[in-house]
């Protein structure tokens, strides 16, 4: 009898930020979680969903905003193909920069891995400077420990009180999907 050797691939764990503006936000939050599952990105653990001001000084709705923990075997530049690909099918178009979206996916860590390339860096170049990404990645990992040896609760804690008071617990959001 002869035996098959099978390829064994690495699942990889990642932790990815979501965000929605416009329509139903929780639905498009759902949306997320289900193109991902679809698509070969298994959600693992949620955090809880946070009301957030927009950021960047464009005038638009209030954010829905959620960190999630994910597994996949996708290299990280397929992941971020996979992601714009899901960003488009639950309906966003392209708009002015930092401007409203219907559902944003940003690839926050992957492993442990430091990447940049034109169109991706890993660790997300702005993970330590924004409440509402710190705040709900604090909440669903608070031990992580990023690439270059800083903690996510302690960076968390040490955000500026005005703009830790800007990321609220959403009526309802507070119920996360543990592993």
């Amino acid at each position: 009898m002869v035996s098959k050797t099978s390829e064994i691939s690495k699942a990889y764990k990642a932790y990815l930020g979501l965000g929605t503006n416009l329509g139903d936000r929780e639905a498009n939050l759902a949306v997320g979680h289900k193109l991902l599952n679809e698509r070969g990105v298994r959600v693992l653990a949620a955090s809880s969903i946070y009301s957030t001001a927009p950021w960047g000084g464009v005038e638009q709705p209030d954010f829905l905003n959620q960190v999630i923990r994910v597994e996949t075997e996708l290299p990280p530049e397929e992941l971020l193909r996979v992601i714009k690909q899901i960003e488009a099918d639950a309906g966003r178009t392209p708009t002015i920069f930092w401007g409203p979206r219907v559902l944003d996916i940003d690839i926050l860590l992957y492993d442990e891995l430091t990447f940049a390339s034109k169109g991706l860096t890993i660790p997300h170049r702005e993970i330590k400077n924004r409440a509402f990404v710190l705040v709900p990645l604090a909440e669903l990992a608070p031990g992580l420990v990023l690439p270059d040896g800083s903690r996510v609760d302690v960076l968390s804690a040490a955000l500026p009180q005005a703009e830790k008071d800007g990321v609220r617990l959403w009526p309802g959001g507070d119920k996360p999907v543990k592993e």
